[in-house]
């Protein structure tokens, strides 16, 4: 039954009472007017008023009073009549409750209860054992007369006690037994007391007269006076406990408090799971000490985590499988700490079950279904459902639609389905006690509000704190949250460290470096800019978040907007208006609220800028800038190590005489041509080149000229090959071209151009010598001659060695058949 129907019913049913209530109210009045007035029944109202105003105490731990008009109420109706005790009563009651009761209408309920029990319950013993004033003063008939008694008794103290619980099952939904014993109890042991000393006081008038009635007094203010101590002292030992309770649940509090903020889990976050949680019991009919669970639970349930590190809780990627287990203990943990302490109720379940599952896939024990604990089954889902909505450093909070959703995805298999679409169906009703309570109009909990208030009261009383001090805000779960976050700061940089540390791979290690940032600093777009090769402009190289795809072409220009202003000055500036560096994004830039941007600089080497652009950080904190300058830093450093590994690479893929590649390099080349897809590969042909004759250079002219010489040649044949080819020095006068696309044919075609190439080319160096120069060439191509590189050099070197013999024999023949020619000769 929902809220509003409940509130219904509740009121369709007290007007019933109060109708029915007026009626026997009524009948009683109209039999009192049929017959002459008792005038001895103004004088038992008198008596019956004046005593429960001086001799009403308060049951501890109940909502029921020991008041003495009872007696008179039955010594009414046993020496007057019926009619005449339901008007005392209703007397009574309204004497009584004036002092409690400060609403007419809940006033009107009382009496109702109080008329409708007293005549039906008369009515019917009269029904059965006849009148009993007849009854009072037969001597044969006492012990029908003590039958009747008994049974006006039970009658009367069960009418009232079925009323009253009625109300209170159709308003809170509590475990019918429970509240049947803790009311009906304490009123059926008021009136037996009340019958007993009624009939005791009707013999006596009986015997000597209607003065005895004053005998009632002595003995109602014996027993008032004999019970008064004992309900003082019960009273004085309950706030005793209490206060001692609420030391204790005080000093737990704090503990959890403090283990909380490690996990940056916030005092709001705890009552709203108590809310939802007790809420869900009550709807579900648990026991008091079931909900007394649940309300400590909620707050102690994670305390275990006091032996899980900091950087597994707050660790923003997956954990791994040791961290994981290692994650897992918090649970045993949580539960053997509270085992230790004892609680009178059913905590420690609540705490070391709250992470199993509903399909059995959860730990500590692997519980499956309705093995799991009810209350552990109740926290699991509320605590959930509102852990999922905060922010963390992390990640975002996901909306309330969003966790509604989460939670019915997870329906079956993480959680109870009749608990979660409980809690969905009543989520409203809990919101708005929620609502009440950020108002300050509604206490958050009794026993939290009370335990809270001894707190404040005892502390003081016994020394350990002053007046003055137990008013102060209390700042320790700041400090230590301050603390934990400076603490996952350094985690967070660690982290990037090592990620830079890992791979000098800058366009794989700066995106998931940004995402890590992120959980140091709260942004929407982050933009990291390098500079071009001159330092005039700086382009969007690697973009996260919101708008990215419109960044990617952005060129900042040195100088200008906040970006460029940093490059120029090479200088921090934040908490601008950011629409100075996104004027581009026209209407999406509008939505920005400020801005922080970082020079990227290591030893004195400019590298670009990282811009951090938000939409909901309304200005950057000075400890946030300080963040973004340590990643800076961390960022400059991995981008000048990269710059150097590109540059030692290029060094050790050069050839450092002819500035040419080298064969590593070739082979670097040849593998990322076999990694391409199938059909996006060219034929490959490889040409060997041999030049001869060159050692006599280097004998004819040293060194050093052969040295120079070798750069010219070197750069001739670079110029005879296409500009996607490549050409490596192989050994000391050989040297290695790669083509993409090419033919036999075409490869004989090179050849010829190298030869004439080579064979008009007279350096100054050899310009005083008879040295003449030739090369030798030998082709392979890919799939034809051999697939892998070492296949073709080895093809490409044979047909080398053929062709330089057949010139070597015609060089030869040409020196017998004419030694004075200068006729030049090609061969291919």
């Amino acid at each position: 039954m929902n809220k509003n129907k409940r509130d219904t019913f509740l009121l369709v049913y007290k007007l019933l009472l109060i109708a029915a209530g007026l009626v026997m109210l009524g009948l009683s009045s109209l039999a009192v007017l049929q017959h002459p007035f008792d005038h001895r029944w103004v004088v038992l109202c008198m008596l019956a008023i004046g005593s429960s105003w001086l001799a009403t105490a308060k049951i501890p731990d109940a909502k029921n009073v020991i008041t003495v008009s009872d007696t008179f109420v039955f010594l009414a109706a046993i020496f007057i009549g019926l009619e005449y005790a339901v008007l005392l009563a209703v007397l009574c009651t309204i004497s009584e409750s004036v002092r409690y009761v400060k609403k007419a209408f809940t006033l009107a309920v009382n009496i109702s209860i109080i008329s409708c029990s007293y005549y039906l319950s008369l009515s019917l013993t009269q029904a059965i054992f006849g009148d009993l004033k007849l009854l009072a003063h037969h001597q044969e008939s006492f012990f029908r007369y003590a039958g009747a008694l008994i049974t006006l008794g039970l009658l009367q103290s069960t009418l009232n006690s079925l009323l009253v619980i009625a109300l209170e099952v159709i308003k809170d939904s509590p475990a019918l037994w429970k509240i049947w014993h803790a009311y009906h109890n304490p009123v059926l042991l008021t009136c037996l007391f009340g019958l007993l000393t009624a009939a005791t006081v009707n013999a006596l008038i009986h015997y000597f007269g209607f003065w005895m009635v004053s005998a009632v007094l002595p003995l109602l203010f014996i027993s008032y006076l004999v019970a008064r101590p004992y309900l003082q002292n019960i009273e004085a030992n309950k706030q005793h406990v209490e206060e001692l309770n609420a030391l204790h649940l005080r000093t737990l509090e704090a503990f959890a408090t403090a283990v909380d903020a490690k996990d940056q889990i916030t005092h709001e976050h705890v009552k709203r799971v108590q809310i939802y949680a007790e809420g869900l019991a009550q709807l579900l009919r648990l026991s008091e000490s079931d909900i007394k669970a649940l309300h400590a639970g909620a707050l102690l349930h994670d305390i275990g985590k006091i032996a899980v590190p900091d950087y597994i809780l707050n660790k923003p990627g997956k954990l791994t499988a040791a961290e994981f287990d290692r994650m897992k203990i918090h649970t045993i943990v949580g539960a053997q700490i509270l085992e230790r302490i004892g609680f009178p109720y059913p905590l420690v379940p609540v705490v070391r079950h709250h992470h199993e599952r509903w399909d059995g896939n959860g730990y500590p024990d692997g519980l499956q279904g309705e093995g799991i604990p009810l209350t552990a089954r109740i926290l699991t889902v509320v605590d959930c459902f509102d852990a999922v909505r905060e922010d963390r450093q992390y990640r975002k909070g996901l909306t309330r639609d969003q966790a509604i959703e989460f939670l019915i995805r997870d329906k079956g298999k993480h959680y109870d389905p009749q608990i979660v679409d409980l809690f969905i169906e009543n989520l409203p009703r809990f919101e708005a006690q929620v609502a009440k309570i950020k108002k300050g109009a509604l206490a958050f909990s009794p026993v939290r509000i009370e335990a809270t208030e001894a707190i404040r009261k005892a502390l003081p009383a016994a020394g350990l704190m002053d007046s003055a001090a137990s008013e102060k805000p209390i700042e320790y779960l700041q400090m230590i949250r301050a603390a934990h976050q400076s603490s996952q700061e350094i985690l967070s940089l660690f982290e990037i460290a090592q990620l830079f540390n890992a791979s000098l791979d800058i366009h794989e290690t700066i995106p998931q470096a940004i995402k890590l940032l992120e959980s140091l600093i709260s942004f929407d777009t982050c933009v990291v800019y390098l500079l071009d090769e001159y330092g005039d402009t700086a382009g969007a190289h690697y973009v996260v978040g919101k708008n990215s795809e419109n960044f990617f072409d952005h060129v900042v220009q040195v100088g200008g907007g906040v970006t460029g202003w940093v490059l120029a000055n090479n200088a921090t500036f934040a908490n601008t208006d950011p629409k100075l560096d996104l004027s581009f994004l026209g209407a999406k830039g509008e939505d920005y609220r400020t801005l922080a941007v970082q020079p990227l600089t290591s030893h004195k080497q400019k590298y670009g800028a990282i811009s951090l652009y938000s939409q909901t950080v309304g200005a950057y904190s000075e400890q946030q800038l300080r963040g973004l300058e340590q990643v800076a830093k961390l960022f400059s450093d991995a981008l000048r190590n990269a710059a150097l590994f590109k540059e030692l690479k290029a060094q050790a893929m050069t050839d450092l005489l002819t500035g040419l590649p080298n064969m590593r390099y070739l082979r670097e080349v040849f593998d990322e041509e076999e990694a391409l897809p199938i059909d996006e590969r060219q034929p490959l042909a490889l040409v060997m080149m041999d030049l001869d004759n060159f050692k006599q250079v280097n004998k004819a002219v040293g060194r050093l000229d052969g040295d120079r010489a070798l750069r010219q040649i070197a750069e001739l044949m670079r110029a005879q090959l296409r500009r996607h080819d490549v050409l490596v020095r192989y050994t000391s006068d050989k040297f290695v071209a790669l083509r993409r696309g090419i033919q036999r044919e075409a490869i004989g075609e090179v050849a010829v151009r190298m030869q004439a190439t080579l064979f008009d080319f007279r350096p100054a160096a050899l310009q005083a010598t008879e040295v003449k120069l030739r090369i030798s060439i030998g082709q392979a191509h890919q799939g034809q001659d051999g697939y892998t590189l070492d296949e073709l050099i080895a093809v490409a070197e044979k047909r080398l060695l053929v062709d330089k013999a057949a010139r070597h024999s015609l060089n030869e023949f040409e020196a017998i058949s004419q030694p004075h020619s200068n006729a030049r000769t090609y061969s291919s």
